[in-house]
């Protein structure tokens, strides 16, 4: 009797299709990328690093957005998968964004199929090689004094470590991608964040006092804003042709209103997100963010204020910019004509276009500046109260943890109900 339910339930359990083993094959590759990021990078003087690192981690934005990314802060705050899935991030949005320009790239996209994304995931890796060596000559020139030995043959060594390691990465969230829930260049930049926020150690070297249950609350009410940033949708009413005929035949009639607004529903609705980016507004800010700090102090100073308008700026620019690009009114308008339906009070055509144009345009720019807001509010609110535990957490991987968990929730929840429907 046993044996066959074993032989059944293993059987489930390979089934490619099977979200527990897509799961676990998940967890296993994480847990291999994280088990890299032990391994000291070669050549460098790990002590003096976390010295320098425990002194400017809280000042110094680089140090910051390393140990971010990385999972660093344990006892090796520098490996070879230090520069962890960033190139590839920016390579995909770089490609992404030059799709947008070029009708050649827009044509692999939307056309060729499986064969053009095949075509463009070549070039995000090609493109992820290139940035890779850049980001890692420069993270070597701005860490050399930690190194033993500066000659060139060492150096090289060094940069085709990380080099090597950033590729790995890549494949590793690829595999993530095709076997397991999805995600995976976002969740690896999930999983060192957790690692870091583990590192820290909050609850050993705090006292519990009132301030510690006050900035609770406060970490906690912003979770909330944050959800709401991530999750808020605008919703636009739809209407078929045979409902709209319907209405107006209705509405001759003087059939009550509350019936008539009870035909369009919400699920016929048209629904689109306050942050169509996602997160990546937030990380895009933040990898471009340190070099433009390392620049005004060098040459105007300490001006924080300009740093911080800026991040900003870029948050909401990107947002902004990556919404109008990548979502298409013209081609929403068509496939609502071609489902026959249209937009309540809205002619089809030019002016459905126009109308969806400005609610995408508007949407973009309160996501982006809901964000903004979320990120003063916290600012601010430590500046007041300048506690322990906030001054240990970085908003900005506040916001990423809470976008990506949405995703990992929502993916998995999509993974079990089409098994479950497979399996019917």
């Amino acid at each position: 009797m046993l044996l066959p339910q074993l032989n059944k339930y293993f059987s489930k359990i390979n089934n490619k299709n099977n979200p527990t083993r897509k799961i676990l094959l998940t967890l296993f590759i994480l847990l291999i990328f994280r088990f890299g990021n032990t391994i000291p990078l070669a050549g460098i003087d790990q002590d003096a690093l976390k010295k320098s690192f425990l002194e400017l981690q809280n000042k110094n934005q680089l140090m910051q957005i390393i140990n971010m990314y990385s999972g660093g802060g344990g006892s090796t705050i520098l490996s070879p998968f230090s520069l962890g899935i960033i190139p590839f991030i920016n390579a995909s949005i770089l490609i992404d964004l030059l799709t947008a320009v070029f009708p050649t790239l827009e044509k692999l996209q939307s056309e060729e199929g499986e064969f053009g994304r095949k075509k463009l995931m070549f070039y995000k890796k090609s493109l992820t090689l290139v940035f890779a060596v850049i980001q890692s000559i420069f993270l070597v020139i701005y860490l050399k004094s930690y190194f033993y030995s500066t000659d060139i043959f060492q150096l090289g060594t060094i940069i085709l470590e990380l080099v090597t390691s950033t590729m790995l990465t890549v494949w590793l969230s690829n595999v993530i991608d095709n076997q397991g829930i999805g995600n995976g260049t976002s969740l690896i930049i999930f999983t060192n964040i957790v690692i870091t926020l583990i590192g820290k150690n909050f609850f050993s070297t705090q006292t519990i006092n009132t301030l510690f249950f006050i900035e609770i609350l406060f970490l906690l009410f912003l979770l909330v804003l944050i959800c709401i940033s991530q999750t808020a949708r605008i919703n636009i009413e739809v209407v078929s042709a045979r409902q709209l005929a319907f209405l107006e035949n209705v509405q001759e009639e003087n059939v009550s209103k509350q019936f008539v607004s009870s035909l369009l529903t919400p699920e016929n609705g048209l629904s689109i997100k306050l942050n169509q980016a996602g997160i990546f507004p937030i990380i895009i800010a933040s990898n471009l963010i340190p070099f433009f700090s390392l620049f005004t102090d060098s040459f105007l100073g300490n001006f924080k204020i300009i740093t911080t308008f800026f991040y900003y700026f870029l948050i909401v620019g990107f947002n902004y910019f990556y919404t109008t690009i990548f979502w298409d009114p013209e081609k929403i308008s068509e496939q609502l004509r071609k489902a026959s339906v249209s937009i309540v009070n809205v002619t089809p055509g030019k002016d459905t276009v126009l109308y969806l144009e400005n609610v995408v345009k508007a949407s973009s720019l309160v996501g982006g500046i809901l964000l903004c807001c979320i990120l003063f509010f916290y600012d601010f609110f430590k500046s007041i109260i300048n506690g322990y535990l906030l001054n240990q957490i970085n908003i900005s991987s506040l916001i990423i943890l809470v976008g990506v968990g949405f995703e990992i929730q929502k993916n998995i929840r999509s993974l079990y109900k089409n098994y479950l429907d497979s399996s019917l």
